[in-house]
């Protein structure tokens, strides 16, 4: 961690963010080297061990949707120590995304600021990609903008992974909007239940008022009803930001955290036991990763905090819950939702 942060984040930092991003990911490519590392990160605990949607996890930590979009070397980040990860999003056709310049550091805030619009191969090239680079635990995230559209993609992806998660949430992609409606979402999901190949997720929007909480959690809701598995909360929240050539995009990092643990809370109390819930956005360190977990969350998804934190990220957070369920006499880490914080 001390290396990425001394010599090689600033490296990277020193480039354009799409550049430096490219760059990050040309490394990630090298497998071999991963393969070489992947005793450095690992974190052996049985009491990490855990369950999403009945998929079996080593821990509770996992790569969210946009680190990986065309599935290319997720291999290499399951080696970097995490329970799970997630490739994609992937659409049914290939796709250029925004005009650039569309990604933003906010080095202070721990924070990234994207309008990328779901750049990527497309179904077919990443498909092409996983069968090359097999990796699991295996969730996928696949969008689209019309219902036809977004099924197609899931009947083509959903048998390459344990797991699918829906994001009809990206704030930088016109026409997602759509599935926000109560109507097109059940008809999403009815469709989707026709072709089930295994757990699927719902990723929901963000909010910061009553409109948009009570919005993604009538999502929640039918969600539920329509027998999803889980949901993932949240996507990343829109932001108007003018150096980027749209005007505006979605931040994600450190400031998102105390949201993330209020809608994690909030989705939990929506669901009961019932549906798994995934805490994404702002966690980056053990004591984050905790305060998630307490509040009802299954698992947590990292992104942005790989990006500041270096490849040793997961290795620390799953030290750090082990050394909690230690400390407080939990023989597992599935044990922290059902108790909830530590006292003080």
């Amino acid at each position: 961690m001390r290396f990425y942060q001394r010599l090689l984040r600033p490296l990277l930092f020193s480039l354009p963010p799409e550049r430096g991003h490219r760059v990050g990911e040309f490394f990630m490519s090298r497998g071999f080297l991963w393969r070489m590392l992947a005793r450095r990160y690992r974190v052996d605990d049985p009491g990490l061990r855990t369950t999403l949607a009945g998929i079996e996890l080593s821990n509770p930590v996992g790569v969210a949707a946009g680190c990986d979009k065309d599935c290319r070397f997720l291999p290499s980040l399951m080696s970097m120590g995490f329970g799970y990860v997630v490739g994609g999003t992937v659409t049914l056709n290939p796709r250029s995304g925004n005009p650039a310049p569309r990604l933003l550091r906010k080095v202070g805030d721990g924070a990234l600021v994207n309008s990328l619009g779901f750049p990527g191969v497309g179904a077919g090239g990443a498909r092409r990609n996983l069968e090359r680079n097999p990796a699991r635990p295996l969730i996928l995230s696949v969008s689209g903008l019309e219902v036809e559209e977004l099924v197609e993609c899931y009947r083509r992806m959903a048998p390459l992974a344990d797991g699918v998660e829906v994001n009809v949430s990206s704030p930088n992609t016109a026409g997602l909007r759509a599935f926000h409606q109560p109507e097109t979402f059940r008809e999403l999901l009815e469709r989707l239940n026709a072709k089930r190949k295994g757990p699927l997720f719902v990723k929901i929007p963000p909010y910061d008022d009553d409109r948009g909480r009570d919005e993604s959690l009538s999502l929640v809701r039918i969600a539920r009803d329509m027998g999803v598995d889980g949901v993932t909360a949240a996507n990343t929240r829109p932001v108007t930001e003018p150096a980027l050539k749209m005007g505006r995009g979605g931040l994600s990092g450190r400031p998102l955290f105390p949201d993330t643990l209020r809608m994690v809370a909030e989705v939990r109390r929506e669901v009961g036991d019932g549906m798994a819930v995934n805490a994404c956005g702002g966690i980056s360190t053990p004591g984050q990763a905790l305060e998630a977990l307490e509040a009802g969350a299954d698992t947590v998804q990292v992104y942005t905090g790989l990006i500041f934190e270096g490849p040793g990220v997961a290795r620390d957070i799953n030290r750090g819950l082990s050394r909690h369920l230690r400390e407080r006499g939990l023989s597992s880490v599935a044990g922290l939702r059902r108790r909830g914080p530590s006292p003080g």
